[in-house]
Parts: structure tokens; C-alpha cells; sequence
């Protein structure tokens, strides 16, 4: 299977690299430290047209995968709903914060998260009491799941993650109500 991977440039989910690292997988890295514009909607859409799977990773919202720009606080677009004619012939995998909503809304198939914590200012926001330890475990232990597990169908990559993706953290907890796949 012909793979695509799309995992803007951010230094807080760098830790999700461990589900690609030393793959023979194309991936696209758009982001802020090259420049806000080093792989463009072009370069993206080619890429989907030929591949058979492609894995979105990142910061985003229920509008799509997101990549942080020069601005400050400020965002683009890498994966909206421009480019969901071309996610419904493939399998997708969507890691990022509510992807779960855009994976529903256009009916895509694959492997998606809802509200993921990754980061101490999501746990405030959720009220999911943690530490940096517990973060940091959280993070390693999802992203070495997925890796572990990411070439089965969405159905057998869902169990398997909840088969090893497991603690006794709060963020732990709340993550893994927020794992699905479709199809």
C-alpha cells in the first residue's frame, strides 16, 4: 500500500514521528520553520492522488488538520474540505483534535481521534488532572501503539491500539474514549 503522510511542523507532536520513522512512506511536512508556504494545496493534492493511504497528523479542528504559521497564533489550513472529493477513495487515518467530527460529517473511512490530550493547557481545558511525566507517557505510549499497529484495517488497527494503549493516567483514560475508525 502506497503511503502518505502529512504531519505539519509543530514542535508539541513531534512525538507522533515514531508512527512513520523508518518507513519507505512519502511524507509531507508543512509548517513555520521552513516557511508557511514550503508544500503547498498542490503539492498536497498530488500526493492524495497517488497514494492508497493517507495518515494526517497534527494540531487540528473539526474543519480540518491544521499547520501553525508566522503569524502569531496563527494557522492555515493543510487538510479542509477542499480536499475531501480525493479522502473518500482512500483509507485515511486522522490524528488530531476532532477529527473524529470531520471523519463523520464527509463520511471518510479509516482510523481517526476525537479530543486527544497532548498537551498540559488541553488537560485545564478538559479539567483532566496530570503532569508532564504523565504527558509525556501518554504521548510515547499512543504514538508506539499506532506504529505497532498502523498497516492493519482500521478495525484491527482500533483494537490493537486499545490493547496496548493502556494506563492508569487520567489523560490515558479520556484518549482512548476518543479513538475510532470507520469501515
Amino acid at each position: 500500500m502506497k503511503t502518505l503522510v502529512i504531519h505539519p511542523i509543530d514542535s508539541t507532536t513531534d512525538f507522533l514521528e515514531r508512527i512513520y520513522k523508518g518507513k519507505d512512506w512519502t511524507v509531507l511536512r508543512p509548517g513555520k520553520e521552513y516557511s508557511v508556504m514550503n508544500v503547498s494545496k498542490k503539492e498536497i493534492k498530488e500526493g492524495i492522488k497517488t497514494h492508497d493511504r493517507i495518515i494526517m497528523l497534527g494540531h487540528g479542528l473539526e474543519t480540518g488538520l491544521i499547520a501553525p504559521t508566522n503569524n502569531y497564533n496563527g494557522y492555515r489550513y493543510i487538510i479542509d474540505s477542499s480536499l475531501v472529493y480525493l479522502l473518500r477513495e482512500k483509507e485515511c487515518v486522522c490524528i488530531w483534535c476532532n477529527a473524529d467530527e470531520f471523519v463523520k460529517k464527509y463520511d471518510l473511512k479509516g482510523f481517526y481521534t476525537g479530543m486527544i490530550i497532548s498537551e498540559y493547557e488541553e488537560s485545564i481545558s478538559y479539567c483532566i488532572r496530570t503532569n508532564d511525566s504523565q504527558l509525556l507517557e501518554s504521548n510515547e505510549l499512543f504514538a508506539d501503539s499506532v506504529a505497532k499497529y498502523i498497516n492493519r484495517i482500521p478495525k484491527g488497527m482500533f483494537d490493537g491500539i486499545l490493547s496496548t494503549y493502556i494506563g492508569d493516567t487520567p489523560v490515558i483514560d479520556f484518549n482512548r474514549k476518543n479513538i475510532h475508525y470507520n469501515g
